[in-house]
């Protein structure tokens, strides 16, 4: 029914119209006046500001709004010329008369004004304005009538009925508030792929007809709704209506389009009468597959959703589970969350044959279709039917409205299994749940097939045909129904059918679980955790019947498989399993249990999943993993103590301060089983009261042992100050039966750990500080070279009062090395005073590091005679590493010093004649010019010998001579790679010639076991060689060519310099042919000329070169210095390339490679100035078909690896489409044949964005 006058002026009787006035007009204004400049009209509480009431800006005028700019001043005074008088005077006293001359006034009130002609016509005589105008209830009405929606809206404020018709908030409040809370506009309107946006542009463009696709009709005209009020798109809103009956009456659309939004059931039809002007916006389900063109709707965001439902009141865990089980499906959380046992209700499960028909479905839950899968026969099982029907019956489902089925690709998914078995629970069978709890064993425990292939393979079964012949999906969903029958079965139909299926349930767990072996275990790991959560009793009972079996097959899943990034953790989902569980307070004394068991089975792998950071993640105070809480936990732990030692330890350790890792990650909550009682959030009190109770716990399990008490004194300082002091007491009495090397490494272990707590800031005067001093005295050895062995083992050491004088800042670098070297030699006093001189060597060879001993027995400043008494007593010893390194520190120290005066006396001794002993010195000479001037002294062999093992370092202080002397003997004795490890680091002291024979030698295979350069040195010294100037490039490619693999290992480079090969490629195209002749045989199966003289080796070798080469080669023929592509150039190199492949039978292949290189150098190109018209034009011959292919293979080939965040999708695909569909616009009339490539690339994105969106789906919305 339209709004009338007398509706109006009863209106201006309230006193919302006061504020709802400037609303009216400005929708009046935007709904008639197609061209708009500018509108603003203040409504609802911003009618008491200052200034106008409305103004506005025309492009033309309209029969109700002026041209151009126009000022709006409104009254719902009983008298309304005394209000237009008022406003007319102020807002003329406030506006220069240039400006009136420019603006039209206009005066709009509520009531029937029956002298508004002859105030017209007084105002407009005095011509202070362009134009006035004035409106009363009778305009008002008249305006109305070509306002559709407007009228509508006003007649909602009004309480006017309109049958069949609703504005957006009317038909919004109705749908939304069918659920308790109300639904948000937000999780309505927010789709994955920004879909509003795209709706928005339709309905702006104006087309007559535009569609929406969504779970369900009404959700799509939900969409609709949403998306317009959250954009705050009054241009569109003030426009449209709802049509909910096709009995309704569309009004005639005045100047802008009506946009009319239909929802009524399918097969209804709507009058819209003439639609010239009108823009219908048509909801269907996603299954209705001939709507074309539709605005599909992607899925609501999981992280939307969730926060949504919290903001709606649910708290967060409860969100969280709600969002999982109805599929992040809107439909679903709206039946979910209704009061009302008709919206409950979906229209699928109104009758039995419908339910009858989706019961195989949702107890499979989710299924694929693929050749490799063997899903549908499951499908025919369940539900008894024939070839194929389960596909027609799926296809019918999917038409539905609020259908119970969704496709994704080749995945089918339920939306919402516990949604869809309680809808149909009243229609399920006894024979139905049969079948089920008849296949459900035989499937879920049906032995994997990658148990056949090596340990190393299993990753990648599928690829060798042992994958599952039932879908992941399939298992799974499977899973799910056990878990809702066990748990929600009695509701479901259990009652009815007067059967108890949680004990069905337990069956099955218990005949996979039970007396399982190793490869039983392995085919079920997956589905621990369905097991779990189905029956948890009877889960653990098993687990624990395995565990106490001497030998338990359940090890098979306790280790890990294949590499690190492509290998399992075979344990992950029995750790997950039980996490699961250890939140009910009535499983969480046997799960921690079975955990400490588990710790039993050594874990060789650093995977971070083990038993041992399970037992952690459960007793953790500051994130808990169970609603038990802490002190129930601390008695749980002190009971286990008691059989698992070690493992509470550990558990015990992890709870002091500092004590555990600072970094967790939030447990999963079982899914389908509800907690009994709320997780307590952790407090102060709570980290305190465990910290303190660990403390204690670990000291009541005394006495200890040396491994326990090392793990005690790495967290001393987190103890309770009370069980300090108790370690401090058993840290004696263990050090009364120890030796001494066992308290020598426990005291270093406490020095460390005193350390540490010194840097910490620790006062000297602390718990901790005054503990350590007893317990170090206590732990003291007897011996002194177990008392000081620890001086030795490293070159850097600490000790407190030394790290105090750091902090301090009052200790330089060079005062701390003379306050270690005085530490040492002191020791090696107390050493050689205790054990003697001769024995202080022995120790020397027993340290980790005996240079160090050396360093304190001849220090720089030490007599000849003291080197040469420490080099005869190395040299006396056996042959070994410990006294090799010995002896060459001793020499090395000398050579600082006299290196010859200790020779001398060494043959003064007649301890040279041996001239074995010569050969060892020589081994052991300093790399400098004292040690080869003195095994040069010794003879040529021995010069030999030292020569053939002597290792070099060029610093700075050598001279230039020193330099090429050094290495011209090491290229003497073959030792190429010696000469390049020795210069690598500096290779200006050595000229581009002594870096040519450096390169040719080390190329020809010289030195084989030595060093082989860094990639990185390499660069450097080529770079050298370019910048040189007198060497070729051709000359250079020829010394790169043997180092290629490491220089651009399978084409990945790490420098910015260009090969010189790579330039040779892009110059020389006889070169790019030689390459693919060496990796490719002719397409006819014949030999080259001179291939067979080849041995098998080297042409494996010649095949690496050009593989690495090739892969690697990113320099495009043609360019000149400037980076530009040179016409004449680039053809010439191409035509030559292409004509040789072809003679030598590898065109093919040469176009692979040319087509992947100008595919990666496009890549490199800005979009706006993507590949020069040189390429183009060679693109696009005719006769180049076989290259634009390879061009098209190059371009995806050269996007390399790709990431993205779990849930993006396809969204990177379908930007780089559109940018290829751009390009392929641009080129289509001057290079027809690249249009279409590029046209061909981007459908194959499209292709590849439409499957990472649908498998982003699946996993957002059923595996968050």
């Amino acid at each position: 029914m339209p709004v009338d006058e007398t509706a109006i002026r009863q209106w201006g009787d309230r006193h919302e119209c006061r504020r709802n006035l400037p609303l009216l007009v400005r929708r009046l204004i935007r709904e008639t006046t197609p061209s708009l400049a500018e509108l603003r009209f203040p409504g609802n509480e911003a009618i008491d500001l200052p200034g106008l009431d409305g103004q506005c800006e025309a492009g033309q005028a309209t029969a109700w709004v002026p041209q151009g700019r126009s000022v709006w001043e409104m009254g719902c005074n009983q008298e309304p010329r005394a209000k237009a008088d008022s406003d007319y005077e102020k807002r003329a006293a406030e506006m220069s008369r240039d400006d009136r001359k420019n603006t039209s006034f206009v005066f709009v009130t509520p009531r029937r004004w029956k002298t508004k002609d002859e105030w017209l016509a007084e105002r407009r005589r005095e011509r202070s304005w362009s134009a006035v105008y004035a409106y009363d209830a009778i305009d008002l009405e008249t305006w109305l009538e070509e306002a559709p929606a407007t009228s509508r809206w006003l007649g909602e404020l009004l309480g006017v009925a309109s049958p069949g018709i609703l504005t957006p908030h009317e038909w919004w409040q109705k749908w939304s508030t069918a659920s308790v809370p109300s639904i948000s506009m937000r999780l309505v309107a927010t789709r994955r792929h920004n879909d509003a946006n795209t709706l928005l542009k339709k309905l702006r463009d104006g087309g007559q007809v535009v569609t929406v696709q969504a779970d369900d009709r009404s959700e799509a005209v939900a969409f609709v709704i949403a998306a317009m009020i959250e954009a705050h798109a009054l241009d569109l809103l003030d426009r449209a209506l709802i049509v909910t009956s096709s009995a309704a009456k569309i009004p005639t659309a005045g100047a802008s389009r009506l946009i009319a939004i239909a929802d009524v059931a399918d097969g209804e039809g709507i009058d819209f009468g003439d639609r010239r002007n009108v823009t219908i916006v048509r909801a269907y389900p996603k299954g209705r597959s001939d709507v074309q063109e539709s605005v599909q709707l992607s899925h609501v965001p999981s992280r939307t959703f969730r926060s949504e439902l919290e903001g709606m009141g649910l708290p967060e865990e409860e969100a969280e589970i709600l969002a999982r089980n109805t599929g992040h499906s809107v439909p679903v959380l709206r039946r979910q969350l209704s009061p009302d046992p008709e919206v409950r209700r979906p229209v699928w499960a109104r009758d039995r044959a419908s339910a009858k028909q989706l019961l195989p479905f949702v107890l499979a839950g989710s299924w694929v279709e693929r050749a490799q899968f063997h899903d549908d026969t499951v499908l025919q099982l369940l539900g008894e039917f024939a070839d194929g029907e389960a596909e027609h019956i799926r296809d019918a489902l999917l038409t539905l409205d609020d259908a119970p089925i969704t496709k994704y690709g080749n995945t089918n998914i339920v939306v919402s299994q516990l949604d869809a078995l309680f809808a149909i629970g009243p229609h399920v069978q006894r024979t139905d749940l049969d079948r089920f709890f008849h296949l459900v064993p035989e499937l879920l425990g049906e032995r994997d097939p990658a148990l056949d292939l090596p340990q190393d393979q299993w990753w990648m079964a599928n690829v060798l045909g042992r994958g599952h012949i039932y879908s992941g999906a399939l298992l799974s969903g499977l899973g799910d129904t056990l878990c809702i029958l066990a748990i929600h079965g009695a509701e479901i139909c259990g009652k009815r059918l007067q059967t108890d299926l949680a004990y069905r349930v337990s069956h099955v767990v218990r005949s996979l679980m039970q007396n399982a072996g190793e490869e039983r275990w392995l085919s079920i790991r997956g589905h621990l955790r369905t097991l779990a959560e189905a029956s948890p009793d009877t889960f653990l009972d098993c687990l624990e019947e395995e565990l106490r079996h001497p030998e338990p097959a359940i090890q098979a899943i306790m280790g890990t498989v294949g590499r690190p990034g492509s290998g399992e953790c075979l344990r992950t989902d029995l750790l997950w399993a039980l996490e699961l569980l250890a939140w009910h307070p009535v499983y969480f004394s046997r799960v921690s249990g079975i955990v400490f068991d588990l710790q039993r089975f050594e874990i060789k792998d650093s995977w971070s999943n083990s038993p041992a950071s399970t037992a952690q993640s459960l007793f953790r105070a500051w994130l808990p993993a169970t609603s038990v809480d802490v002190a129930e936990r601390m008695r749980v732990l002190r009971n286990l103590c008691k059989r698992f030692r070690s493992p509470a330890i550990s558990v015990c350790i992890s709870l002091l301060p500092s004590g555990g890792t600072g970094f967790a990650i939030k447990p999963t909550r079982p899914r389908w089983r509800a907690l009994e009682q709320d997780v307590p959030a952790p407090t102060n009190v709570d980290l305190w009261e465990a910290s303190v109770e660990a403390s204690k716990l670990l000291l009541d399990l005394a006495p200890f042992n040396r491994s326990e008490l090392e793990q005690l004194l790495e967290i001393a300082p987190s103890l309770h100050p009370d069980d300090l002091s108790r370690l401090v007491g058993e840290v004696g009495r263990w050090a009364l039966s120890a030796s001494d090397e066992e308290k020598a490494d426990l005291r270093h272990n406490l020095r460390r750990r005193d350390v540490m707590h010194a840097y910490q800031d620790g006062r000297k005067d602390d718990e901790f500080v005054v503990a350590c001093r007893s317990m170090e005295a206590a732990l003291e050895p007897v011996v002194a070279t177990a008392r000081h062995r620890w001086l030795f083992d490293s070159s850097y050491i600490e000790w407190r009062s030394l790290v105090e004088n750091e902090e301090d800042n009052s200790l330089s670098w060079q005062k701390r090395d003379a306050l270690v070297r005085q530490k040492r030699m002191k020791a090696i006093a107390d050493i050689r005073e205790e054990i003697g001189a001769d024995q202080v060597f022995e120790f020397g060879l027993g340290v980790k590091q005996p240079e160090l001993v050396a360093q304190a027995l001849v220090p720089a400043d030490a007599c000849p005679e003291i080197g040469a008494k420490w080099v005869t007593r190395a040299l006396q010893c056996q042959p070994s590493e410990p006294a090799s390194i010995f002896l060459r520190q001793v020499l090395w120290t000398s050579g600082w010093n006299d290196l010859r005066a200790v020779i001398s006396i060494l043959r003064q001794n007649g301890f040279l004649g041996d001239i074995a002993v010569q050969h060892r010195l020589a081994q052991h000479l300093p790399g400098r010019a004292p040690g080869w001037t003195i095994a040069e002294e010794l003879g040529s062999d021995v010069a030999a010998t030292y020569w053939s093992t002597v290792s070099i370092a060029i610093w700075d202080y050598a001279t230039t001579n020193e330099v090429h002397y050094a290495i011209e003997k090491l290229l003497d004795a073959k030792r190429p790679r010696s000469a390049f490890a020795a210069t690598g680091l500096r290779p200006e002291r050595l000229s581009p010639g002594q870096w040519e024979r450096i390169l040719q030698a080390i190329a020809y295979g010289q030195e084989p076991d030595g060093t082989l350069p860094s990639a990185y040195h390499l660069d450097e010294v080529l770079k050298r060689l370019d910048e040189a100037g007198d060497i070729s490039d051709e000359r250079i490619a020829a010394l790169e060519l043997p180092f290629v693999p490491l220089l651009c290992s399978y084409g990945h480079r790490h420098h910015e310099r260009t090969l010189a090969v790579h330039r040779e490629l892009a110059r020389n195209p006889s070169f790019f042919v030689q390459l693919l002749c060496w990796h490719y045989r002719r397409r006819d199966g014949n030999d080259d000329p001179g291939q067979q003289e080849l041995r098998p080796e080297r042409q494996k070798f010649l095949a690496e070169l050009a593989y690495h080469t090739l892969e690697g080669w990113n320099e495009l023929p043609g360019l000149n210095k400037d980076r530009v592509v040179i016409e004449e150039d680039f053809t010439a190199w191409a035509d030559e390339a292409m004509r040789l492949a072809t003679e030598a039978d590898r065109s093919e292949v040469a176009e692979t490679h040319f087509g992947a290189l100008l595919a990666r150098f496009a890549r490199r190109r800005p979009w706006e100035d993507w590949v020069p018209l040189t390429i183009l034009d060679f693109l696009d011959r005719a006769e180049n078909g076989g290259l634009r292919e390879k061009f098209d293979l190059g371009v995806r080939n050269a996007r390399g690896v790709t990431t993205r965040g779990p849930y993006d999708g396809g969204e990177q695909e379908h930007r780089l489409a559109g940018r290829y569909r751009e390009l392929a616009a641009r080129y289509e009339n001057s290079h027809p044949r690249v249009s279409t490539l590029l046209v061909s690339i981007a459908k194959s994105y499209e292709w590849d964005a439409c499957r990472e969106d649908e498998r982003a789906a699946v996993g957002e919305r059923w595996h968050p």
